[in-house]
């Protein structure tokens, strides 16, 4: 794999094992390591690279948590370059925005409005490339929400990465699946209410007619309508925590997204 030195050189500002992230990156990139392919052992690493055995430990969990790398122990085990794929590339996204969502960097009203650049966007272009097949998809899903509990069906947007699919674009599908990921670890935190699951799927039926229709205006249209009332439904959510004191499970989700510890009264 030559040196760390080598085709990325040394960057300033760039600490060592950041340079070794960047290297092997690299290789994984340009195909001088594969999917499947042992990364040679640690101390061999930090001979090649000229660095301590440590800062390739260091790299390589980077690399891990990444989901570029995978390791396993016993007689065949070792680094391995792991097999690319949009699920692990989301799980990665999803853990991000989650992590944002905590320390208050994102709000919920931002995660939001990226859902409906990205869904108003997604639907508009399923409306004039759906196939057959992708009604199928759509139609069996509406079908079997119909028999899942609440909490099963709302943080489940199975309908709503169909529609992604069916614009046929898998950035858009892969975007898709890092928010259904995204929901479903904020719906394991709170409760949410339940009262809104025949709406979302009446409306759920209304975007499939446009789509079917061919209405790309209308499946927008129907499409933000059915977002508003899902937003409104993740705002009044209450935190989950049975332990919590009364005080603590007053928190809730303000109009901005921010936890708002100050509206003990809200229902």
């Amino acid at each position: 794999m030559g040196t760390a030195a080598g085709s990325e050189g040394t960057r300033k500002g760039h600490k060592t094992y950041q340079q070794i992230i960047m290297h092997i990156r690299g290789a994984i990139s340009s195909g001088e390591l594969r999917p499947g392919d042992r990364l040679p052992p640690e101390t061999e690493l930090a001979r090649s690279l000229g660095v301590s055995r440590p800062t390739v430990r260091e790299a390589l969990k980077v690399l891990e948590a990444l989901n570029l790398l995978e390791s396993s122990t016993g007689p065949t085990g070792g680094t391995f370059v792991r097999t690319l794929s949009g699920v692990g590339v989301a799980d990665s996204l999803k853990d991000s925005i989650t992590l944002l969502l905590d320390v208050d960097e994102l709000t919920l009203e931002e995660l939001w409005a990226a859902r409906e650049a990205i869904e108003t966007r997604a639907v508009g272009i399923a409306a004039a490339r759906r196939t057959e097949r992708d009604l199928a998809t759509m139609w069996g899903t509406i079908e079997s929400d119909e028999y899942k509990e609440f909490d099963d069906y709302f943080p489940d947007i199975t309908f709503h990465r169909a529609i992604a699919d069916a614009s046929g674009n898998r950035l858009l599908s892969l975007f898709m699946l890092s928010i259904h990921l995204t929901l479903r670890t904020l719906a394991e935190r709170y409760v949410l209410p339940s009262k809104s699951k025949q709406v979302s799927q009446d409306q759920h039926r209304l975007v499939y007619e446009a789509i079917l229709d061919r209405d790309e205006k209308l499946a927008r249209a129907r499409m933000e309508e059915h977002l508003r009332m899902a937003y409104e439904v993740y705002r009044q959510a209450v935190p989950k925590s049975a332990e919590d004191p009364p005080a603590e499970r007053s928190k809730y989700l303000s109009t901005d997204g921010s936890v708002d510890v100050s509206r003990p009264e809200a229902s």
